[in-house]
């Protein structure tokens, strides 16, 4: 075998060395600027296996069938590129651009796509096939599924993307916005979509053995003829009609979880003992899961309550403690919490659109033994639009990512606040 060529399939790749990448890369910018001596970017069925091709502006370039596996392409813009059939395995691709690129049948199992961008794109299977004096060998063609296993997609947009009949088994979507992407006959089992936007994507057809959509935004979402057996439904936000046509079909729904064969009230009253015997008596209250609409909670004291994934629309807890609390992905839309004590609370990834938290207090928790040890209220990615949080402490609160659009923050307290990421948009903050 020649030592600058690699065989695959039957295809020949020819090795390329970083001179003519880094000279490749020129001319391609010359091109996209207009300048003469512009030429495009193209290395179809080559070998660029481990090659560093970060921060490139690489858009419209063709990498048609090449081996781009373990490769480096942090930042890499490839937008409208020819990708076909590309092997990227294990190939890092963080804050890559792919968005309108063609990925037909292209393999990224392993790939790091933590916060790329591959906004409609076509990731189909592709048909590939030998042709001899201009016509296709019938005998030849081939279906090639594009591949994501366990690829790591966490806060990726894939918005408005085809994924027809991928393979993404173990893939991490882990706050990904896929809204309106076409998911029709993918396996997706043991997938993980916790806290993704899914508004209006079709998962019809799909395999979703084991998959979490766990705190998911999945209202309009299609799922005809999903198998759904232990798929994890837990805190996702859905129309109470696609969960009636869910139900029965194996997979665990908002609503359901925790202790459910003993009542809420119960249970908060045995949290109250525990909270006062300092853990030596009572029992902490699990509320995870749990269906707690519409009830009125208002004073109580659930310190270090477990309420993640809960359902908890329109409750009242007016008044109540909630400090260190975990309430990550909970359900709190249009609730009461005016005056909540939520110090050092977790309300990572909840859902608290409309929600009433005028003089709520999600300051600092200092610790008492030890002066300069202080737990935040963490509410990063967490979604309060349109919520009431006029007057509320949110000194050194961590917003991080955040939806606010909409929010009164009039006479709140921020000093120290983290909003980094965050959708401030139509604030009312005077």
């Amino acid at each position: 075998m020649h030592p600058e060529r690699q065989y695959q399939d039957g295809f020949e790749f020819r090795r390329v060395t970083p001179t003519e990448v880094i000279e490749a890369a020129r001319k391609h910018e010359r091109l996209i600027e207009g300048r003469i001596g512009g030429a495009r970017f193209a290395f179809i069925l080559h070998d660029l296996r481990g090659a560093v091709l970060s921060t490139l502006n690489l858009t419209d370039a063709d990498l048609t069938g090449s081996r781009l596996d373990q490769a480096q392409l942090v930042g890499t813009r490839l937008r409208n590129a020819s990708l076909f059939a590309c092997d990227f395995r294990l190939a890092c691709l963080r804050q890559a651009d792919l968005s309108k690129s063609d990925l037909r049948g292209v393999s990224m199992r392993g790939a790091d796509l933590t916060k790329a961008r591959m906004r409609e794109a076509d990731v189909r299977e592709a048909v590939l096939a030998v042709y001899r004096g201009g016509k296709p060998l019938p005998e030849t063609f081939d279906g090639r599924i594009p591949d994501l296993t366990s690829a790591i997609a966490i806060g990726a947009d894939m918005g408005e993307s085809r994924m027809n009949g991928a393979w993404t088994l173990n893939a991490d979507f882990t706050d990904a916005n896929l809204a309106g992407v076409d998911f029709r006959g993918a396996d997706l089992r043991g997938a993980v979509f916790k806290g993704a936007n899914m508004q209006g994507a079709n998962l019809s057809e799909t395999r979703l053995h084991g998959t979490s959509f766990a705190g998911a935004l999945l209202t309009d979402a299609l799922f005809n003829d999903a198998i759904l057996e232990d798929a994890n439904f837990r805190g996702a936000i859905m129309e109470s009609s696609l969960i009636g046509r869910l139900r029965g079909k194996g997979a665990v729904l908002p609503g359901e979880g925790g202790e459910g064969a003993r009542p809420v009230m119960e249970l908060v009253e045995d949290h109250a003992v525990w909270v006062a015997a300092a853990g030596r008596s009572g029992a902490r209250a699990d509320l995870s899961g749990r269906d707690l609409s519409g009830l009125t909670l208002s004073g109580r004291n659930l310190t270090a309550a477990k309420m993640a994934y809960a359902v908890a629309r329109r409750l009242v807890l007016t008044g109540a403690s909630l400090v260190m609390a975990d309430l990550e992905c909970v359900d709190l839309q249009d609730a009461v919490l005016v005056g909540v004590d939520a110090r050092g609370a977790n309300f990572e990834r909840a859902h608290l659109n409309g929600a009433d938290l005028q003089n709520a207090n999600l300051g600092l928790l200092e610790s008492a033994e030890q002066p300069d040890r202080k737990w935040p209220a963490r509410l990063t990615r967490a979604r309060l639009r349109s919520a009431n949080l006029r007057g509320a402490n949110l000194r050194g609160a961590v917003l991080r990512e955040a939806d606010l659009s909409g929010a009164d923050m009039r006479d709140a307290q921020v000093d120290g606040i983290v909003l980094d990421g965050a959708n401030t948009a139509q604030v009312r903050s005077r």
